[in-house]
């Protein structure tokens, strides 16, 4: 379960590293929002990518 919802978050930052520059290409952000949004957004992924590949899976016995 801790896999798959640190799996889910760092896409979900994944894709805010993607976002943030488009908004900001676009002229829809100022570069200060853009630049502390990409940190934070950077910094996540790099957390929660970390804890799903370090969370075991579980074996299913059969």
């Amino acid at each position: 379960m801790q896999r798959i919802l640190f799996g889910t978050l760092a896409i979900a930052s994944l894709a805010l590293c993607l976002v943030f520059p488009i908004l900001h290409f676009l002229g829809r952000i100022e570069a200060d929002r853009f630049k502390s949004g990409f940190l934070f957004a950077s910094i996540a992924w790099f957390i929660f990518a970390t804890l799903r590949a370090t969370r075991k899976k579980k074996s299913s016995k059969t």
